[in-house]
C-alpha cells in the first residue's frame, strides 16, 4: 500500500513539474485528456491498472510515457483495444483527439537537449 501511495505522489509531482513546461496547445490537450480519458488512464484507473499488468508500473501512466505515437493513439481510441472500447467522434471529436495525441506525444516530439 505504501508503494502505491508513493507512486501516486511521484506521478502527481511529475505531472505538476511537467505542466510548467507545456505549450498552450499541450495544456489544452492535457485538460482534454484528463476530462475525456482520465477516468481510466490516470492513477488508479482501470486502463492504468490493465496497462500495469501488461507493461509494468513504469509504462502504465500514459501521461508519463515517451514512446507513444499519435497515429497509434488515434487508432486505439477510434478502434478500441482489448478492454478499451472504441470512442466515437461524438464522445471525443477529431480536434479533441488531435489535441490529446499532441499532449501524449509531447515527450517524443521534444527536441533533444
Amino acid at each position: 500500500m505504501r508503494i502505491i501511495f508513493a507512486l501516486a505522489v511521484a506521478a502527481t509531482l511529475l505531472s505538476v513539474a511537467r505542466a510548467a513546461e507545456l505549450t498552450p496547445a499541450q495544456v489544452q490537450g492535457q485538460q482534454l485528456f484528463r476530462a475525456r480519458c482520465g477516468y481510466c488512464h490516470l492513477f488508479g484507473g482501470t486502463g492504468t491498472i490493465m496497462l500495469a499488468r501488461r507493461l509494468g508500473d513504469k509504462d502504465s501512466l500514459l501521461e508519463n510515457r515517451a514512446d507513444l505515437d499519435a497515429g497509434y493513439i488515434r487508432t486505439v481510441v477510434r478502434g478500441g483495444l482489448r478492454s478499451m472500447p472504441a470512442l466515437t467522434r461524438v464522445e471525443v471529436t477529431d480536434a479533441e483527439l488531435a489535441a490529446i495525441a499532441a499532449y501524449l506525444t509531447r515527450a517524443r516530439e521534444a527536441p533533444a537537449q
